[in-house]
C-alpha cells in the first residue's frame, strides 16, 4: 500500500522544487535533501519528506500509471454526473478543478488519553472518572510508527494526545528525534498549547506539521466550554506556529450548544485568515460524561454544508473529513464528506487494545476492526469515487 506517487524534480528554485507526476506538476518545499534536476522524491504537505532511486520510483510509477488515469476518469465522471444538492455539487466542482483527484491519506496514532484539560465538549476531559487512562512509553510510540511505515508505507504520521504533562519537553524531544531517525515522514504533532520552545525544538527536529483547533471563534462560548482558557491566546500559538513553518491544521466544532449559522460562517473565516495548510473541523459528539452530554448532535447536512461553503471560500484548500463524521453517519459520512469537496482523511493505526479507550467521544466508527480492514475499507472506497489515494503537493 502506497500513500504518495513518487515525481521527478524539473526544476528547483532555492528550497522550493517544481515535480512532475504524469503531466501534472506540484510544487513542494524542500529541506532536507541534496537535490538535482531529475531525481525522484515523495512529496506530503507540501513537503519533500524522501529522496528514492530511479530505479525504484520508476517501477512504482510503472505499477501506477494505468490505475492513476483510471481513478481521474471516474472522479470527473461522478463530478459532472452528481445529483447531489446544487452546493455540494458546486463544491466538488470547485475541489476537482484546483486540485484534481487526490486524496491525502494520515496516520493517526493517539498515544495518550490522559488531558489536564476540563473541556465540557470532550470525553477525556480530567474530571471524567469514568474512563481507563492510559499512556503510551516513547519506545511503544517509536514502535508503532515504524510499524505504520514500514508495513503500510504511511508517509505522514499524525501524533495525538489530550494535554498530558507527563510528556516533558525532554520525552517530547526523545519521540520525535527517534522517530525521525529513521522513518522519513511528514510528521504532525497535536498535543495542544505547548510552550512555543518546545514546539521550536521539535521543529529542529525535523517535526513540520501541527494540528490545533480552535473549536469556536465565539469567544463567549469558547470561554464557556474551555475553562480558563483564553481564545486570543489559542489563536496567537496557531500564528507562532505558522511563522516557524509548521503545516497548520486548524478548525472548529460544529453543534455546540449556543452556537448559530453566524458562528459558523465565522469559523470558516477565522479559519481562512489563519492560512491553514488544512482545515479540520467536523461534528460534536456529545459524550454523557461530561456537561454537555445531553445535547443533540448536529445534523450530517450541517457539516457537509460547511464543508461545501468553505470549498467554495478557499478553492484550493485541503479539507479534511474527520472520523467523527463517519461516526455521525457510518454507512455514507465519509463519501458525502468527499463528494462535497473534501480531499483528505486520516486512518486510525493506534493498536486496538487503545483505540476504545481513546473516548473524546462516544461511539467512534472502526474501533472493533483490525487496522488493514480499515486501511482495505477506505482504499475501496477512495477508489469507487476515483480517488488517488495519494498527496501530490502544492
Amino acid at each position: 500500500m502506497c500513500y504518495a506517487i513518487p515525481g521527478k524534480v524539473i526544476e528547483i528554485n532555492d528550497n522550493m522544487v517544481t515535480v512532475d507526476y504524469f503531466g501534472e506538476t506540484r510544487r513542494a518545499r524542500n529541506e532536507f535533501y541534496e537535490l538535482t534536476s531529475g531525481d525522484y522524491i515523495y512529496a506530503q504537505g507540501g513537503f519533500v519528506i524522501q529522496k528514492i532511486s530511479q530505479d525504484e520510483a520508476i517501477g512504482i510509477l510503472k505499477d501506477w500509471q494505468e490505475l492513476f488515469f483510471e481513478l481521474k476518469a471516474i472522479d470527473l465522471r461522478l463530478t459532472k454526473e452528481s445529483k447531489l444538492k446544487n452546493l455540494y455539487q458546486i463544491a466538488n466542482s470547485i475541489r476537482q478543478k484546483h486540485l484534481g483527484n487526490s486524496c491525502c491519506i494520515h496516520g493517526i496514532i493517539e498515544f495518550s488519553n490522559y488531558c489536564s484539560n476540563n473541556c465540557f465538549y470532550c470525553g477525556i476531559r480530567n474530571s471524567n472518572i469514568g474512563i481507563s487512562r492510559y499512556r503510551m512509553e516513547i519506545d511503544e510510540i517509536v514502535k508503532i510508527c515504524e510499524y505504520a511505515v514500514k508495513e503500510f508505507n504511511f508517509k505522514a504520521l499524525v501524533l495525538q494526545s489530550g494535554e498530558d504533562p507527563w510528556y516533558t519537553q525532554d520525552k517530547l524531544i526523545s519521540i520525535v528525534e527517534k522517530i525521525l531517525r529513521n522513518n522519513p515522514i511528514l510528521l504532525i504533532l497535536s498535543i495542544g498549547e505547548r510552550d512555543i520552545e518546545t514546539y521550536k525544538r521539535l521543529y529542529s527536529l525535523g517535526s513540520r506539521g501541527a494540528l490545533l483547533r480552535f473549536e469556536t471563534s465565539n469567544n463567549f462560548l469558547y470561554e464557556k466550554y474551555r475553562p480558563a482558557h483564553k481564545l486570543q491566546e489559542r489563536i496567537e500559538l496557531i500564528k507562532e506556529l505558522k511563522a516557524l513553518g509548521y503545516f497548520i491544521f486548524t478548525g472548529f466544532l460544529i453543534g455546540l450548544p449556543g452556537q448559530n449559522q453566524e458562528d459558523i460562517l465565522n469559523d470558516i473565516k477565522l479559519a481562512g485568515v489563519l492560512e491553514p495548510d488544512m482545515f479540520s473541523f467536523g461534528p460534536f459528539i456529545p459524550h454523557p460524561n461530561t456537561p454537555l452530554g445531553d445535547v443533540k448532535q448536529p445534523s450530517l447536512d450541517s457539516i457537509l454544508t460547511a464543508i461545501s461553503r468553505t470549498r467554495i471560500m478557499y478553492p484550493k484548500s485541503r479539507i479534511l473529513v474527520t472520523s467523527a463524521l463517519e461516526t455521525l453517519d457510518r454507512q455514507n459520512g465519509l463519501r458525502l464528506g468527499l463528494l462535497c469537496g473534501a480531499n483528505s482523511l486520516m486512518i486510525d493505526v493506534t493498536p486496538e487494545k487503545y483505540q476504545k479507550l481513546y473516548e473524546i467521544y462516544p461511539g467512534r466508527i472502526r474501533t472493533d476492526t483490525k487496522i488493514t480492514e480499515r486501511i482495505s475499507s477506505v482504499l475501496e472506497l477512495l477508489h469507487s469515487i476515483g480517488r488517488a489515494p495519494t498527496d501530490l503537493g502544492l
